[in-house]
């Protein structure tokens, strides 16, 4: 498929049939970018469409490799509570005096949240969620 681009192919001319999919992009481990690009671009092409069941079969499979090749590129953090607020504030230059703006509190209890001295309440834990798209349980201690 690295010579092939499906972004040309309109919907209405992919392949019915897992043989078909398969000639057009043959399932098999991603080892670099451009099998990843390339594996990309089909589940972009197949997403959000109704499937049949073999496309659906092809998808998911697909899916799965692009996936274990992701989580290997890019190792999700187990940092949970105050580690991972410290992590998320870091990664927007972001810091106390953001967190004490988010959450309406004073700077000095925004830090001592940081070090873990203080816990989030539940509201502020759905606060800093919808914020910055983290998952609110993993913000719990």
């Amino acid at each position: 498929m690295k010579t092939t681009n499906p972004r040309s192919t309109p919907f209405t001319k992919i392949p019915k049939t897992y043989a078909g999919l398969m000639g057009m992009h043959l399932l098999r481990p991603i080892r670099d970018q451009v099998d990843a690009d390339n594996a990309a671009e089909m589940i972009d092409l197949l997403a959000g469409h109704s499937l049949n069941v073999e496309q659906t079969d092809y998808l998911d499979l697909l899916s799965d490799l692009y996936e274990k090749w992701e989580n290997a590129q890019f190792p999700v953090s187990q940092a949970a509570g105050a580690e991972l607020l410290r992590l998320v504030l870091a990664e927007r230059d972001e810091g106390g005096a953001d967190l004490a703006e988010l959450l309406g509190i004073d700077p000095s209890l925004a830090y001592r949240l940081l070090r873990g001295e203080r816990q989030l309440t539940a509201t502020q834990i759905r606060k800093v969620a919808d914020a910055y798209g983290i998952d609110p349980v993993a913000l719990l201690p």
